[in-house]
């Protein structure tokens, strides 16, 4: 017994080593067929949100949200939808960290019209995770309020009596792009093509002053075979982190085998392709909408019994269908990537994004978008449900409702054109 689970960790060892090595592109596959699939790595524009970590200011993304309330209010205030993902829930306390959100006192760029958020950590700290667990901070004593700027001052201004601390059960993913002395890696080589490695970093931009991140966006499949793309922050193992220009956070791993992560399938050999492994693209056993979606990802590596005769997958249940047969089968990494899912994204396959601007039917592209693309902020275009807004702030557009832009403007955030 002792025998076979020694043999079990070599195994695993040896698996996570290969998954780091085909990660990095040091072990491009020679296999003669190739997936035909277009636009497999595009741009993709995020809003960056400020707040502060130990003193410093910091930069981060918001991307999914346990709370459906919260993440309508977080699309209408970025102008980028942040996904409704109540799996993630689930998350377990100890692959948690904090962050503080204010309900009164300083008013500023924070969510709620206050102050910015304060988490507890960044990365490099050994508590850093960017599943943040929301905390709300609320000032007893309003006309006495100051900017705070750290999780120790927020802890000794509650012992005094200054304020009080609630736990919300909110759970939200914010992975950090910038950093007191640190950045996600920038990749070298920008130019994105069907070809384009998958590792070697995963930034193309950060710009601090129009508050935006670039990310490169991978081409990938949902369960059901429709196109999506996400985007990759995170990993649980350091080979892997390292070869993907990814923020190691070993922390996320405490979620592989909890109902807070899904399954991503990555293949290892068979057809070459753009999937993390330099095969064919990979494919998610849930999407955002699903009740089980979540963007911590256990990597499930899918391997062919005869890479000669491997067929293109692009739905989960043909994997299962394959492995049924015997023709392929699976087997659990060993580690957690953060990748989520960016909806915004999903409507790109064949055409450019600026094609995808309808004048009869509203904008699919975010503001962000359309002032990547040159159009002047007072010009950004808004479905016909939202209202454009600048934000005070940068001069950035955001389409929101019309009850959180009369609550922004009452607040001083933001202006109409």
């Amino acid at each position: 017994m002792k025998t076979q689970n020694r043999a079990d960790k070599i195994k695993m060892i040896s698996m996570v080593f290969s998954v780091a090595m085909l990660f990095s592109g040091s072990a491009l596959p020679a296999h003669a067929v190739q997936q035909t699939l277009t636009n497999t790595s595009i741009p993709l524009d995020i809003p960056l949100v400020m707040g502060y970590a130990d003193g410093h200011k910091v930069f981060y993304i918001t991307t999914e949200t346990s709370n459906k309330d919260v993440s309508e209010h977080l699309t209408d205030l970025l102008g980028f939808e942040v996904t409704y993902a109540p799996a993630i829930a689930k998350t377990p306390k100890d692959a948690l960290a904090n962050i503080y959100e204010f309900t009164n006192g300083v008013e500023g760029s924070g969510p709620t019209g206050f102050q910015p958020n304060v988490a507890d950590s960044q990365p490099g700290d050994p508590e850093y995770s960017p599943a943040w667990s929301v905390k709300h901070v609320t000032w007893t004593d309003e006309s006495a309020a100051t900017e705070l700027t750290s999780e120790d001052e927020i802890l000794a201004a509650k012992d005094a009596g200054k304020l009080t601390i609630q736990e919300t059960g909110v759970v939200v993913n914010c992975p950090f792009i910038q950093w007191d002395g640190g950045a996600l890696p920038i990749r070298e080589n920008k130019e994105l093509a069907d070809g384009t490695p998958y590792g070697g970093g995963q930034i193309l931009n950060i710009d601090t002053d129009n508050m935006v991140a670039t990310f490169v966006g991978h081409r990938g499949f949902a369960p059901d075979g429709s196109t999506i793309y996400y985007i990759a922050t995170d990993a649980s193992a350091k080979d892997a982190a390292d070869a993907l220009g990814v923020i190691l956070v070993e922390k996320l791993g405490k979620t592989l085998v909890s109902p807070a992560s899904s399954d991503l399938y990555a293949f290892t050999n068979g057809i070459t392709g753009t999937g993390p492994l330099g095969f064919q693209a990979s494919i998610g056993s849930t999407t955002y909408g699903d009740e089980y979606y979540s963007p911590f990802w256990r990597i499930q590596t899918v391997t062919w019994d005869n890479p000669e005769s491997a067929e293109f997958l692009s739905m989960a249940s043909e994997i299962s269908d394959a492995s049924a047969d015997g023709k392929l089968k699976t087997a659990l990494a060993g580690f957690i990537v953060n990748c989520p899912f960016i909806p915004s994204a999903s409507a790109i396959s064949s055409d450019t994004m600026m094609d995808k601007m309808d004048s009869s039917n509203g904008p699919v592209m975010t503001p962000v978008q359309q002032m990547k693309h040159g159009v002047s902020p007072s010009q950004v275009q808004c479905n016909d449900n939202l209202q454009l807004m600048l934000k005070k702030s940068n001069g950035s557009a955001i389409c929101v409702s019309s009850e959180s832009a009369s609550v922004l403007m009452e607040r001083g955030f933001a202006t109409q054109p």
